[in-house]
């Protein structure tokens, strides 16, 4: 081979050159360039230790004003001081929650002895050196070095605890040259000023260790239901695993990766016997037992190990299931207070929520929030007696294995709820899991995202009706859709043929939306969704990708933000921002932080259309809609909503081995100044029976009954405006005005409509005398009467037979979840 003609050899020999001539120069430059070195090193030594040393002066008296008060902590005078509480009152004062930020004594000097496996565990782990180092430990700073550039990333850190300790009192956030030298000196101050023992006991009572918790005393409660001086070596390991990375390598997030880093500090206990400060205390043959001790931990923490559909181990365990118990003394809304307490934590210092006592003044109704707890226990116990027989009918008929699927998902279904003022944007009942206690559990209602299915319709219908496409009385055609090669199916067979708009959303005809979303536009829907949720346009074009399947709710949304969407229909199209603090005072009336009800709402939708949207939402809880609510002649309608039912496809080779069921279902019910969004399904999209009508619906008007019944009800569904429309009373039976003829007949009349001026619904022509039978209130042809999605409620709440299909709203998703891994056959 000719390398004087190979292109890569050339480019080599070129660059040799340069650094030949390079170091050339640099050798025969040596005197200046040191020279110049040595003054360039000297100066950015004096900037940044001197940046530095300013920063470090003006947060002196700060750092002084904690540390001293960290010392009280640790020393036998604290046991006289009693912190006081936090106390979270619901809209009419009444007491709901109450917490302490710490409800016992922390680690002390005089009791550091009683602590002597958790000593054992961090000095193992994070500062073998500590009592022999005057607050750097540069031995561990050079392997750190060599580690990290052997393993060429940032594995092991070289701090020990004494610079941990200064970096938590100072909390200067980013991390920066700046920072790091201010907490030097933060570091050789503290081990100035305080014993060995006073630093290790501050640092144990500050250090975070996930879930909220600060302090090992308070992590051993959370995690463990005990005190630290308690603690096994095993557990012990584990809360010490945790201190490099709380978020990650927590056990509530990630047992996986705490499992894996508990038997790393164990094996570095083993290793170091003298950090002990007891040794004779030490188990005989530690370091041999590891791996028994370990078997033993997962028994008794009932840890379970199996694979996901990829084959990846994930784990269950009850460390932290009843965590959250020793954070409140009152908690009778686990969900909405425990976002309450976190917001808390985070707006106030330590020394704030120990010296001050707190009044938090939320927008929770206790009473509303009682009815939705009770509404919704009684509901999601409803599904699960259905997957208790389905379960029967399964072993009866010798399907072991279905029988097993089935239990195994009938303990995991769950529910969630949300109920606001549309016109405030008040919290008034959230719900975010259906067991209701003070355990640790995911809150369903703010942080699940799921596919709405035929609930996402409403704004479907709202933008077609803003843009003049069509009003409710316009003729569409259901028929069989190609668009792009996107043909949606109804949940019934067939399709209807020419229905009035009205009918269609009644109806939930899938063929319309889809047609009406084409028209709408998909970028103006997510425009108008991002605009509704207050989120970037970049961040919801990532979330709702842009095919026509969105008008029968393929994106994924949370109840929360599926509430926030109805309520800007309620709000005449106002922007509706969810608000659960009210203000926040000292017992003295001082106040600290408040908030005012939907300030300045922008205007995102026309109220004309939004009103028009509401009263088509009117039609689905009348005979022509899939959930009737029957009512006493005469009576005013105050009641909307919408149903959503989202099948789980059948797929044999699944998980679910193919089980007939929903995977999610829904419900948006409208009343006087409320909105309430129900949810039920299961976290990994596990098949159930039941609808949106049948399940969450039932759910809904349980509640908002009780509601009625109990607290009363407002008068007026739609708030008055200002806009171009006018009210016309139409016949529902094909969409008509109603005319004073004695040969009008109308089945359905619905008064007060609204309209655009110049888009009235028409008049009825060649209109033959006998009854018009509307095609949409009787069974489609072909169809069962076994599961539905039109269900019937009597005045008194019951039930009656339904009588027609379940829905089919959607293919096998288009979406991942990315806060819960579902199946193949989930979003």
């Amino acid at each position: 081979m000719n390398y004087k003609n190979n292109s890569f050899y050339l480019i080599l020999e070129v660059l040799y050159g340069h650094l030949t001539d390079l170091i050339r120069f640099f050798w025969q430059k040596k005197s200046q360039v040191l020279t110049i070195g040595f003054i360039v090193g000297i100066f950015l030594s004096f900037f940044f230790l001197g940046g530095a040393y300013v920063v470090w002066s003006g947060e002196e008296t700060r750092v002084h004003k904690s540390l001293e008060k960290y010392r009280s902590e640790v020393s036998n005078f604290y046991d006289s001081f009693q912190p006081k509480s936090v106390k979270i009152l619901d809209r009419s004062g009444k007491v709901m929650g109450e917490f302490y930020r710490r409800n016992f004594r922390p680690i002390r000097t005089d009791n550091l002895k009683k602590h002597n496996v958790i000593v054992w565990a961090v000095l193992s782990s994070e500062d073998r050196e500590f009592f022999s180092h005057s607050g750097l430990n540069y031995t561990a700073i050079m392997r750190a070095v060599v580690t990290n550039l052997i393993q060429f990333r940032l594995s092991q850190g070289g701090s020990t605890i004494s610079q941990q300790l200064a970096k938590l009192t100072l909390n200067l956030g980013k991390r920066n040259l700046f920072n790091k030298l201010t907490e030097l000196y933060c570091t050789f101050y503290i081990e100035s000023q305080y014993s060995k023992e006073e630093i290790l006991a501050m640092y144990l009572n500050q250090i975070f260790l996930g879930e909220g918790n600060t302090g090992v005393e308070e992590a051993a409660r959370y995690y463990f239901r005990k005190p630290a001086s308690e603690l096994s070596p095993e557990e012990a390991a584990l809360l010490v695993g945790i201190i490099p990375a709380p978020s990650v390598y927590n056990p509530v997030r990630n047992l996986g990766i705490a499992l894996s880093r508990q038997k790393r500090v164990l094996y570095d206990m083993a290793r170091n016997p003298e950090l002990h400060p007891s040794q004779k205390d030490i188990p005989v043959k530690f370091s041999e037992s590891i791996e028994v001790n370990l078997k033993r931990f997962r028994t008794i923490y009932k840890v379970k190990e199996s694979k996901d559909e990829e084959g990846n181990p994930k784990y269950s365990s009850e460390i932290g299931k009843y965590g959250a118990d020793k954070d409140f003394r009152v908690n009778l809304a686990p969900d909405f207070n425990t976002e309450i307490r976190r917001f808390i934590l985070e707006k106030f210092s330590n020394e704030d929520l120990e010296e001050r006592g707190l009044l938090v003044y939320t927008t929770l109704d206790l009473e509303k929030q009682r009815f939705a707890e009770e509404a919704l226990r009684i509901g999601v116990d409803s599904v699960r007696g259905d997957l208790s027989k389905q379960e029967l009918e399964y072993q009866s008929k010798g399907k072991a294995d279905l029988a097993e699927v089935t239990r195994s998902i009938l303990p995991q279904l769950s529910g969630s709820m949300i109920s606001l003022d549309p016109e405030t944007g008040d919290v008034e009942a959230l719900v975010g899991g259906y067991k209701i206690s003070n355990v640790f559990r995911f809150n369903r209602a703010e942080e699940a995202k799921r596919q709405p299915g035929s609930t996402i319709k409403a704004l479907v219908y709202a933008l077609a009706f803003e843009k003049r496409i069509v009003n409710p009385s316009s003729r569409i055609k259901d028929e069989k859709l190609d668009i792009s090669g996107y043909s949606p199916k109804n949940w019934y067979k067939g399709y209807k043929g020419e229905i009035t708009v009205r009918q269609a959303l009644a109806q939930s005809v899938n063929t319309v939306s889809v047609k009406l979303l084409h028209e709408v536009g998909i970028s103006y829907f997510i425009q108008k969704l991002s605009a509704i949720l207050s989120i970037p346009e970049e961040e919801a074009e990532q979330r709702f990708q842009r095919n026509l399947s969105l008008a029968l709710g393929s994106g994924e949304l949370s109840p929360m933000e599926l509430s926030v969407i109805y309520a800007t229909l309620m709000n005449g199209g106002r922007r509706v921002t969810p608000r659960k603090i009210i203000k926040i005072t000292d017992m003295d009336g001082n106040e600290f932080y408040n908030t005012v009800a939907n300030e300045a709402a922008e205007q995102i939708l026309d109220p004309v259309a939004c009103a028009m949207a509401i009263n088509t939402l009117q039609s689905v809880l009348t005979e022509e809609g899939t959930m009737t609510l029957k009512r006493k002649e005469g009576e005013p309608f105050l009641y909307a909503g919408k149903t959503g039912t989202v099948q789980s496809p059948k797929l044999k080779s699944s998980k679910w081995k193919g089980i007939k069921g929903v995977r999610d279902v829904w419900f948006a019910g409208l009343t006087p100044r409320n909105v309430t969004v129900v949810w039920v399904g299961h976290d990994e999209g596990a098949p159930f029976p039941g609808s949106g009508s049948g399940v969450s619906g039932g759910i809904w008007y349980k509640y908002i009954q009780n509601v009625k019944s109990k607290l009363g009800m407002g008068n007026q569904l739609i708030p008055s405006f200002v806009g171009d429309f006018v009210k016309v009373d139409v016949c529902a039976d094909d969409g008509t005005t109603i005319e004073n003829n004695p040969d009008y007949v109308c089945k359905v009349p619905l008064y007060g409509q609204y309209y655009y001026i110049g888009d009235l619904p028409p008049k009825r022509s060649g209109f033959n005398k006998s009854d018009p039978q509307p095609n949409l209130s009787n069974v489609p042809n072909g169809m069962d009467n076994e599961d539905s999605e039109i269900s019937n409620y009597e005045e008194d709440g019951s039930k009656s037979q339904p009588t027609a299909v379940d829905s089919v709203e959607l293919e096998p998703p288009l979406i991942d979840n990315r806060r819960v891994r579902y199946n193949e056959e989930t979003p």
